[in-house]
């Protein structure tokens, strides 16, 4: 059973001085409240901490192991309390942000540069993937807050224990090189033409393509040939360019070669799909000065 902390400051505060007038003056209470507090640890313990020496407490072999406890974690404290109290300058502290691989390491990290610049006393800690990945870290207190792809039909409204908010939206096109299109589409964009055809996706399991179709088409289309899996839109984007397949990007990250027509997109005369960035916290979480500082400026 833990004992009572005031007097375990009290006993730290005798060991510290060597004396019980001393530590009664630096705690502002009576010589006689210091002695009664040292006398009911001593009871609780069973141990003898101090031996009275004229003037001065010797302490125990005890008592030093108990002062062993108690330092560090003393210490430890004050540390935090004049990092909280220094908080009140500024941001400061660590920063635990999840985010796509290709927004984190590209944008994201310029974000952090410039905020750096700003707020030298805030480190970050960037994690990287999927958010199947990274949202359960998040519930787990592991990060801050995620950056996350979230596309319709998943859900990214009724995340629980989560708050979503959009950040960036991004036409999202189904697209190949003009040779590909010309050789196995020749201007045919029914399920059945689109069926035969290569594709390449962000992981093996297709999620962009089937959210893809079902936006299009209704349904999802079960054993399409996927010749690509990388988790990297500029790898999507080489495949693309190079005859590869048919791959799902951003559209405006091709805008250039579908004007010269280098690179066809698949229109089906339905609204393109829009991937939704979105900002992910934790339900009802208060956000740390460094946190909202760092969001203020995103």
């Amino acid at each position: 059973m833990l004992t009572d902390f005031n007097r375990l400051k009290v006993f730290y505060t005798i060991y510290r001085n060597k004396s019980a007038a001393a530590a009664a003056r630096e705690l502002y209470i009576s010589q006689s409240a210091v002695s009664q507090s040292l006398g009911k640890l001593e009871r609780e313990l069973k141990n003898q901490l101090f031996v009275r020496l004229h003037k001065k407490l010797a302490p125990t072999a005890a008592a030093g192991r108990l002062y062993g406890i108690i330092e560090p974690f003393v210490r430890n404290l004050e540390g935090g309390l004049a990092w909280l109290e220094a908080e009140k300058s500024g941001p400061r502290g660590l920063l635990r942000i999840g985010a796509p691989v290709e927004f984190g390491s590209r944008n994201l990290v310029e974000l952090v540069a410039a905020f750096r610049r700003k707020h030298p006393a805030v480190f970050f800690e960037i994690s990287l993937g999927h958010p199947d990945l990274l949202l359960p870290r998040l519930a787990a207190g592991e990060l801050d807050f995620v950056f996350a792809d979230i596309f319709p039909g998943r859900g990214g409204g009724n995340l629980p224990p989560f708050a979503v908010s959009s950040v960036i939206t991004e036409r999202l096109v189904l697209a190949c090189s003009a040779g590909y299109y010309s050789a196995r589409l020749r201007g045919a964009v029914s399920p059945t033409a689109l069926a035969g055809c290569e594709f390449l996706d962000y992981s093996p399991g297709m999620q962009a393509l089937v959210d893809w179709f079902r936006h299009h088409y209704g349904r999802s289309f079960p054993g399409l040939k996927v010749v690509l899996a990388v988790e990297s839109v500029q790898a999507i984007l080489n495949a693309i360019k190079g005859g590869l397949g048919l791959g799902i990007v951003p559209e405006y990250l091709l805008e250039k070669e579908l004007k010269s027509g280098s690179v066809k997109a698949v229109r089906t005369g339905r609204p393109e799909l829009i991937n939704r960035l979105s900002l992910v916290r934790l339900k009802g979480k208060a956000a740390a000065p460094a946190e909202k500082a760092f969001l203020e400026d995103f």
